[in-house]
């Protein structure tokens, strides 16, 4: 579920364009603390994702459900500086954007196969990163509803998805 879910939201992000309609994300990847331990270089803005505990519910027939939650570690180039009373004061602010579009791509999209399904991503929190160094990771959460049916017997699945028209 966790393989499913991640590669729909990295390929929803992929759609995110920059001003100059190109892939504005350069990479993505689970988080594993890259900022703190950044030994690998990889291009930015990035994008990882993280996912909290799961509490999974059996529904029956092989089947269970939870409310996934997942942080989206969008890393960027600090910018500096960020005052007001300075004539560049807004480009250092377009990390800003980039969040923006993130929550605007991510915001109600859902996706399923015949095995699993995530109904709509729904933003709950922000945070953003007031203690950076060269890099800024500012943190996007979002939930879901997630169905696993991976358990499920062949021909059990295939009578489910009449039944529930998919």
């Amino acid at each position: 579920m966790r393989k499913f879910i991640y590669n729909s939201i990295v390929e929803r992000l992929k759609t995110v364009e920059d001003e100059n309609g190109e892939q504005a994300i350069k990479h993505f990847d689970l988080w594993n603390s890259q900022v703190k331990y950044a030994e690998q270089p990889f291009g930015l803005p990035a994008v990882f994702l993280g996912f909290r505990s799961i509490n999974w519910r059996l529904t029956g027939n092989s089947v269970r459900e939870a409310v996934v939650t997942v942080e989206l570690h969008v890393i960027t180039q600090r910018n500096m500086p960020t005052s007001s009373e300075l004539p560049c004061a807004e480009t250092p602010l377009d990390f800003f954007d980039l969040l923006a579009k993130i929550n605007v791509c991510l915001y109600q999209y859902a996706n399923r196969d015949d095995r699993f399904e995530h109904n709509a991503l729904t933003p709950v929190q922000s945070t953003t990163d007031h203690d950076c160094g060269e890099l800024r990771d500012d943190i996007e959460v979002f939930e879901c509803h997630a169905v696993d049916a991976s358990a499920m017997p062949d021909l059990q699945k295939k009578t489910v998805k009449m039944h529930l028209n998919i």
